[in-house]
């Protein structure tokens, strides 16, 4: 277990926090570190661990530190999507399409290109300096994200309209109620 122990919530079991351990992460990460950041064994993490990663919550993947973890990129994607789709009305999800759409527009005027991919030709232009190079990969990096982002939120303005035709309601307080009910 950890030397650095973090203040746990106290109702948060060891599985729960080997689940946010492990589904907080961007790099796979193995089990024994997984473990340690969770305040837990290396046994109950491999549990944990397994589990999750048979239900597809968890990725498997081999890597110079062996067997590591990391969160399953489809089903978080989706977890991300039904989230939006719970917490925010058409209206707040159409606001931040139309923002992203401002923000791109602002690049592409800014930096007189078209596409995304036009930006990326021009990093090697011999006319630009180290620093404006550096700046369009970050812009670059917030673009590709927008797009990812652009994506669930059109997602989650689509589910919002399929529960809507089935008569359910949108925000699941009554999925809530199914979902306590299954982890008994």
């Amino acid at each position: 277990m950890s030397d650095h122990s973090r203040a746990w919530p106290a109702e948060m079991d060891a599985g729960d926090r080997v689940r946010h351990v492990a589904l907080t992460r961007t790099m796979p990460r193995n089990a024994g570190w997984i473990a340690e950041e969770a305040d837990v064994s290396r046994d109950t993490a491999v549990k944990y661990l397994e589990r999750m990663a048979d239900q597809g919550e968890l990725e498997v993947v081999e890597t110079a530190d062996g067997t590591c973890y990391m969160p399953d990129a489809v089903t978080q994607f989706l977890r991300d999507v039904r989230t939006l789709a719970e917490e925010h009305s058409v209206d707040e999800l159409t606001n931040e399409l139309r923002a992203i759409g401002d923000e791109i527009d602002s690049w592409m005027s800014t930096y007189e290109v078209e596409t995304l991919e036009e930006l990326r030709q021009s990093i090697g232009r011999e006319a630009l300096s180290a620093d404006d190079r550096r700046e369009r990969l970050e812009i670059i990096e917030e673009w590709e994200y927008n797009i990812q982002v652009r994506e669930a939120l059109e997602l989650a303005i689509s589910l919002q309209r399929s529960l809507t035709r089935l008569d359910a309601n949108p925000r699941l307080e009554s999925l809530q109620v199914v979902r306590q009910s299954n982890r008994l």
